[in-house]
């Protein structure tokens, strides 16, 4: 009679643990974020961001899910739909979309992660290391110093230098000051050709002066999608492109020093991750892009530019073939 009761006992134990655990996994939260990508440019942040995300646990379609904005019409609209389903965090990208989340979220506990150029001079962060408010992210700017450096090892000759942009955003603003003081003190001469379409773009190349060395891609949304027109003009020219916005030697130039987006992409979930565990995003420290220079050997040659193996051995990306 004992042994039965023991039996039962240990069989009801059971049962109740059973169905203890059954209901801790039920109850587990379903995470569901907000993302809004409309440059083409930095979708690769995003996707970092997204490939990320099972690193720190949060695996979709298990306890995340994630819901794209990627039209520039819908922003606006897209943004207050994640606002009004009480989203747990919204991510996005450049200062102006930041900046409008930020408004639309007034008023409301939802944190929202960025990645932009400056987020302390755009006025998006009170500072970096106590960012206040909703808001925390990864800053993209500080490139260009190292990248007027970068293009001296290559093409130490090099006394003048060509600027195509158009000054679509703050980041183009922001970065084309960077490249003056910098450019300044290395004592380089630099033509600036402001543009306003392909057609303005293609004009411009054609009529580069005769005495440039090399041409210098900035942070600027429309120069950096149409990177084939001006890596095609520059190898006409036989002159090095180098780039201090994103990784453009995939896309041809020499050279880039720039945030790498799968890093880029990795701080934010990191950031993300924090917060959906219960951090402040007012308390988590804005962090600073990860810049890594990538290398051109292909386009290199096609121009006689001999890169010296103490530049490639500091390269962190090459293309050979």
């Amino acid at each position: 009679m004992r042994k039965n009761v023991t039996y039962v006992k240990i069989i009801a134990v059971s049962l109740v643990l059973l169905i203890f655990n059954y209901s801790c996994q039920k109850k587990e939260k379903t995470y569901r974020i907000g993302y809004i990508s409309t440059n083409s440019e930095e979708e690769e942040i995003a996707q970092g961001f997204l490939k990320s995300m099972p690193k720190f646990g949060f695996i979709e379609g298990k306890n995340l899910n994630c819901v794209k904005c990627g039209d520039e019409k819908d922003i606006e609209s897209a943004l207050r739909e994640m606002v009004a389903e009480n989203v747990d965090l919204i991510f996005t990208i450049t200062t102006p979309v930041t900046k409008m989340a930020r408004k639309i979220t007034e008023g409301t506990d939802i944190p929202v992660v960025f990645a932009v150029y400056d987020p302390v001079e755009s006025g998006l962060v009170n500072s970096l290391t106590k960012p206040g408010g909703n808001l925390t992210g990864v800053q993209l700017r500080g490139s260009v110093p190292k990248t007027v450096e970068w293009l001296l090892k290559v093409k130490p000759d090099a006394k003048h230098i060509f600027v195509p942009v158009k000054f679509d955003t703050g980041a183009a603003t922001m970065s084309m000051e960077d490249l003056k003081e910098s450019v300044a003190k290395a004592g380089l001469k630099m033509t600036v050709s402001e543009v306003a379409t392909i057609k303005d773009l293609s004009a411009s190349l054609s009529s580069m002066p005769k005495d440039i060395d090399a041409i210098f891609i900035i942070h600027s949304i429309f120069i950096g999608s149409n990177m084939e027109t001006i890596v095609n003009s520059a190898i006409k020219r036989r002159i090095p492109l180098v780039s201090s916005g994103h990784e453009h030697y995939k896309q041809g130039a020499v050279i880039s020093y720039s945030d790498s987006a799968d890093h880029t992409g990795w701080q934010i979930a990191h950031l993300a991750g924090s917060i959906l565990r219960g951090s402040s995003p007012a308390d988590l420290p804005v962090e600073i892009a990860n810049f890594s220079l990538g290398v051109n050997l292909k386009t290199a040659r096609s121009i006689g530019l001999q890169i010296s193996e103490d530049v490639l051995q500091q390269a962190e990306n090459i293309i050979r073939e």
